[in-house]
């Protein structure tokens, strides 16, 4: 088989071609957030009024603890996000944007926008519709789906788990298009 006729391939064409892209456009406007914290930024503002920790970004981004503490640590550090302490348990620090963040974020919502249109262009609605399911099987033949609790979307929402790691009756709808 060709390498270049493989399904990791071409996602790792796609993946290099958006980062790229996506790169372009946050130092032309001058943004000093990586694509990642503008991820998370956005996922925050999503759920802003409720809490948020750690363990929701490592589950919403797929990323391990230690992953999201750097991330989180230097977002702090550069004043886009606090920890607060939950007034139920002092060892628990939710995660706030600030407004640094939110001024920003408004530029990057804008990327995203651009950046879906431009994947999408051409397709139809039933064809989005197909790949979406195509890639969430992907997604969960990698481990990254519905029956783990990682989907995202109106139809399966993400689940927030409690500080004591149960579910609860809420959902927490995550979408990682911002």
């Amino acid at each position: 088989m060709c390498r270049q006729n493989t399904i990791g391939f071409k996602i790792r064409l796609i993946h290099n071609q958006i980062h790229k892209i996506m790169e372009a456009k946050r130092v032309e406007s001058e943004d000093d957030l990586t694509g990642m914290q503008r991820w998370i930024i956005g996922f925050l503002i999503d759920h802003d009024g409720e809490d948020v920790f750690q363990r929701d970004i490592e589950t919403a981004f797929s990323v391990s603890r230690a992953t999201a503490s750097n991330m989180l640590a230097v977002m702090e550090r550069r004043g886009f996000i606090a920890r607060e302490t939950v007034a139920s348990d002092a060892r628990l620090k939710k995660l706030v944007v600030l407004d640094k963040a939110r001024k920003m974020q408004a530029r990057a919502r804008q990327d995203v926008r651009e950046m879906e249109e431009q994947l999408i262009r051409g397709m139809g609605d039933d064809e989005v519709a197909q790949l979406t399911a195509l890639l969430d099987r992907v997604l969960g033949n990698l481990g990254v789906g519905p029956e783990n609790g990682e989907h995202c979307g109106p139809k399966n929402p993400w689940q927030k788990k409690n500080p004591t790691g149960q579910k609860e009756e809420k959902p927490l709808n995550i979408e990682k298009s911002h």
